[in-house]
């Protein structure tokens, strides 16, 4: 989850009685390079509650919004200022995730997620086969290996440096873990792959790309761990990544 504040050309979705025409999808090919497929549907959104998923544009939730965005999976989406804990729409943020974190889903039924994790598996869950492995399959597992990795020992060793103020000691205890973490990260968990789990683009591979991206705002050089970097910057120009990213500088009612 984040606690932190590293914030830095569809139609009009925010009609919710208006007829939804979804012409583009983006789907992943064996080539690894995510294609996209013409898609028309129509439907009428009166009778329909979707999730809604609260998020920061540079935060670990970017990371479900860049997930759902490649999969295909419309949601409600509204940003958040989590340093003052009011969403876009100036609602107290508290009022919807007692933890004030984001990611937050608020499914159908009212119940929240809050944990990049869960988020991310359950938007991977409601388009099977394009975003993660499926569920019992050994893929499966890797993926859950990983993203635990990530969300336990990279996030929090990047993340930390976002706290002001810390004392000498503290702050080199941190440069000493994070070091620590993207050797582990360049040598083992990226390597020479071009995906962390198979041979696609998986949720896995948009949590660890955001959270590298922080390295940037403090003051961690990325380019000491090559592999690393290069993850970075393949991840960053994947088609799909670089069309979420101007969908959510659009700060849009919709992922799609």
């Amino acid at each position: 989850r984040c606690d932190l504040s590293a914030d830095v050309a569809n139609s009009d979705r925010s009609d919710p009685t208006s007829a939804l025409q979804i012409t583009t999808q983006f789907v992943l090919t064996k080539q690894h390079k995510p294609t996209l497929l013409s898609r028309d549907i129509s439907r009428s959104l009166s009778s329909l509650t979707m999730s809604k998923l609260y998020y920061t544009s540079t935060s670990c939730g970017a990371a479900s919004f860049i997930s759902a965005f490649t999969a295909g999976v419309q949601l409600e989406t509204e940003q958040v200022d989590i340093r003052t804990h009011v969403t876009s729409s100036g609602a107290d943020f508290y009022k919807i995730n007692p933890k004030g974190n984001v990611p937050a889903l608020v499914l159908d039924d009212g119940s929240v997620l809050n944990e990049n994790i869960a988020v991310l598996l359950w938007i991977a869950d409601q388009a099977p086969g394009t975003i993660a492995p499926a569920p019992g399959s050994p893929g499966r597992s890797q993926l859950l290996n990983v993203l635990s990795y990530v969300a336990t020992e990279v996030h929090p060793a990047v993340g930390c440096f976002f706290a002001p103020n810390q004392p000498a000691d503290v702050t080199a205890f941190f440069r000493s873990r994070v070091a620590q973490k993207l050797t582990y990260v360049n040598d083992h968990l990226v390597g020479d792959r071009r995906f962390l789990v198979g041979d696609s683009f998986s949720v896995a591979d948009s949590y660890l790309y955001i959270v590298l991206s922080w390295t940037q705002y403090v003051g961690i050089d990325l380019a000491a761990y090559p592999k690393a970097h290069q993850f970075f910057r393949h991840i960053g120009g994947l088609e799909n990544v670089r069309a979420a990213h101007g969908r959510i500088a659009e700060d849009p009612a919709t992922v799609l």
